[in-house]
Parts: C-alpha cells; structure tokens; sequence
C-alpha cells in the first residue's frame, strides 16, 4: 500500500512539472528537454533519501527540491491563470455585458450617416428644402452613432471590470482580506506550501516504502523460527509421552479383558502398526 501511495504522488509531481516545463519552452526540442530535466528532478527529490546515506547527497536533495518547487509553483500559476480566464467566461455579468456590446456594434453597423460635423456644414450652405430635411435626418442618425459609441467605450470598461473581477479567486480574495496580506501574497504562500508539502510527502513514501519490507522479512523471520522452533518442541514432547501413554492404555485395556497380551490383540486394539505393537509387547512383557 505504502508503495503504492508513493507511485501515484511521484506519478502526480512528475505531470505537474512536465506540464509546467512544456509551458516554458518554446519549439518541441526545448519542451521534450524540460520535460525530462524536470521528471528527472522530481524523481531525485523523492528517491535520493532512499537510496544513499551519504552527507553530501543532502546538498544534491535540497538543490533539487527548490527547483521542483519553482516547477510546482509554474504549473499552479500557470493553472490558477486559466481557471481566472474560465470564471471570466463565466461570470454573469461579463456574459450580459458581451452580448450588449454584440448589440450595440450591429446597431452601429446599420448606420451609414456621415460625421455630424460634416453634414451640418452642408446644412448650413444648402437652402433646398427636401435637401435640408434629409440632411438633418443624416444628422440624427450620426448622432445616434455617436451616442452608441459612447455606450460601446462604457460597456468595454465594464466588461474588462467584470472579466478581473470574475477572474479572481474567491478563496484567495477571502483569505487577503482575513489576513490583510495582497491577493498576489496569499496565492505565493499557498502555492509554495503545496509544492514543499508534495514533495516531502514523495520523500517520505519512497524512503518507507524502500525500507519497510526489509524489516518486515526480518520479523516474519524470527517468528517463523520461533513458531518452528516451538513445532520441533512439541514434536519431541508427542514423540517421547506417545509410547508411554499407550502403554497405559493397552494395561489398563488388558486388566479390564478387553485386550489380549499378543501383538495381534495390540495392534488390533490400538489401529497401530505391527512394529509398534510389537515394541508394546516388549515393554508389557519386561514390566511383568
């Protein structure tokens, strides 16, 4: 079991660490050679207690646990980061702003006025009758453009509000405020005790799981010898008490009549074999 819970929390380091390294590179070569460096990495964090005892393995150990950690913190980042962008989908009201501004740009699209500036300057030199009608029309049209301009710059505001807002961690926002600390303070703290706490766990288990059986062997060792040694014990004692207790049983047996003093009559009596009876006979026979 112990082995078990150690493969599958090196197995979850491993990941984390992979996916934090193909984050950080750039072509395919450099993610296959941080995905390795790290792997190998975390590998080191948890089996190196394990497998040496030697001082300076314990500089080697802490070397490799600070860059397992920055590879941890990367991945959670990293992570954090997308979710952020997920609840920002998500949020309601970043959801009913977008479909405002959808609104408002198609509104836009429809009208074709010109400039109000423009059409006004031709208002005023133009003294055709119909002409001043629709340019006057020309010009409500390019004011409501710019009414829906100015209500498309309110709504992107908005929207980007609601995107940091929704983005935030509501957890993380909670405990900054318990604890008067940033938000950016308190997702450091957690993301690093995570990190440390993954990877002496890892330690742990391997360096368990690596020398539990040995111990175990040696227990099971000295108590089968001990269950042996108490077998041969009681063998001995049902071996020397065994003929004495059926000498007993055949006198008695013959006293009583109910066996004849012959080899035959014994190992009748007894369901023995035929040497035993015969050695019966003789301690019956040197008794008497």
């Amino acid at each position: 079991m112990t082995r078990l819970l150690a493969v599958f929390v090196t197995f979850t380091a491993a990941a984390m660490t992979a996916v934090a390294a193909m984050s950080r590179g750039g072509n395919e070569i450099d993610k296959a050679l941080l995905v390795a460096m790290s792997i190998a990495i975390v590998l080191s964090v948890h089996l190196l207690p394990a497998l040496s005892r030697r001082p300076s393995t314990w500089l080697v150990w802490i070397g490799c646990l600070l860059c397992a950690i920055y590879g941890h913190f990367t991945f959670l980042t990293y992570a954090s980061l997308r979710a952020g962008d997920v609840r920002a989908q998500q949020s309601m009201l970043s959801v009913g702003t977008e479909r405002q501004i959808d609104a408002a740009r198609e509104a836009l699209a429809e009208i074709k006025a010109r400039p109000v500036a423009i059409v006004a300057a031709e208002l005023a030199r133009s003294d055709n009758r119909r002409e001043r009608a629709a340019l006057r029309a020309e010009i409500a049209e390019g004011k409501r453009a710019e009414a829906i301009r100015d209500e498309l710059f309110r709504l992107s505001g908005v929207a980007t509000s609601a995107k940091v807002t929704g983005a935030t961690d509501p957890v993380t926002d909670r405990l900054a405020a318990v604890t008067g600390m940033s938000e950016n303070t308190v997702t450091v703290v957690i993301g690093m005790t995570f990190s440390i706490l993954l990877e002496l766990i890892g330690a742990l288990l391997w360096y368990e799981a690596l020398h539990q059986p040995k111990e175990l062997v040696t227990v099971e060792s000295e108590k089968d010898a001990k269950e042996t040694g108490v077998d041969s014990v009681t063998e001995s004692i049902t071996d020397v008490t065994q003929p004495i207790t059926d000498v007993v049983t055949v006198r008695a047996a013959i006293n009583d009549g109910k066996c004849r003093k012959t080899v035959a009559s014994i190992r009748e009596f007894l369901g023995c074999s035929q040497a035993r009876a015969m050695e019966l006979r003789k301690v019956l026979v040197a008794a008497t």
